[in-house]
């Protein structure tokens, strides 16, 4: 279900990779692409996709009114903090930042939408799982991968990333940055079991509803909260990595260019005036 509602979280940030004609397109049709996934992952009845839809609206609306600014902040402070080269604490800085922005609206899509898992059939229930394993057999194939393999994988996806952001990468700069990520360590493994164990008790949740109930408190516990077994057992790995992955991006800022950081702080600052167009639009 976390997939779920970080889906709005990524429906909402589309028009990061959209052109200024697809604005409103990307936004305002948010709540319809969330829904199909929602009734995707459920098999949802009239009822239920009634109260979906409904809860959607008020969760876009008030996404609108109350997180579009604080998306136009993040843009403009990660700008100037490209500007002059990143350094190790911006970059967690900024992440912390992020995903604060990530939680506050998982928090009130679980408040608008929570209720509907009360209201699951055993059947539905087993389709989400069926869902859930479709899903994660793209992240099963990569455990069979040698480790040359995985490494391979990593390197090149965080190449097309920082080349994205920044521009392509001339011959020595490539090589020196593919070195670079080399070393960082593999967070793959560690997010998968974390990814496991919190569908695990999802699921448990889930199929007590119907005689226990569920909170939407229980829901955030479960997806959200750092207290949790599963959660617990992920933070070392998961604060390894970030640390790590902060201390490669101030390395290789020091690599790039005045063009190339020039040319991310550029793609920050359209993306402060496209969020100051969807703000207007309300």
């Amino acid at each position: 279900m976390t997939r779920i509602y970080r889906a709005c979280f990524v429906v909402i940030a589309t028009f990061l990779l959209a052109g200024c004609g697809a604005i409103n397109f990307a936004y305002n049709n948010a709540p319809s692409f969330v829904g199909n996934e929602f009734d995707n992952a459920f098999d949802l009845d009239d009822a239920q996709q009634t109260q979906l839809d409904a809860a959607l609206l008020e969760f876009f609306s008030w996404h609108r009114q109350h997180e579009l600014a604080h998306y136009q902040q993040f843009m403009n402070s990660t700008a100037l903090a490209v500007a002059d080269g990143l350094t190790a604490n911006e970059v967690l800085a900024l992440r912390a930042e992020f995903m604060l922005a990530v939680q506050r609206s998982v928090t009130r899509m679980i408040d608008d939408a929570g209720p509907i898992a009360v209201t699951l059939t055993p059947a539905q229930i087993d389709h989400y799982q069926q869902y859930f394993r479709d899903d994660a057999a793209d992240h099963e194939d990569y455990l069979q991968m040698s480790l040359q393999q995985r490494e391979i994988h990593r390197v090149e996806r965080n190449l097309k990333r920082l080349q994205n952001w920044f521009g392509k990468f001339d011959e020595l700069q490539y090589e020196k940055i593919s070195l670079r990520l080399q070393r960082l360590p593999d967070l793959y493994p560690a997010w998968i079991n974390y990814r496991e164990a919190r569908q695990k008790a999802l699921l448990s949740a889930l199929r007590k509803a119907a005689t226990d109930g569920l909170s939407t408190q229980q829901l955030k516990f479960i997806l959200l909260d750092p207290a949790s077994d599963h959660a617990r057992a992920y933070e070392p790995a998961r604060s390894a990595y970030w640390n790590a992955y902060a201390q490669a991006l101030e390395d290789i800022s020091a690599l790039l260019d005045k063009a190339q950081l020039e040319h991310a702080v550029s793609r920050l600052h359209n993306y402060s005036e496209i969020v100051t167009e969807l703000m207007q639009d309300d």
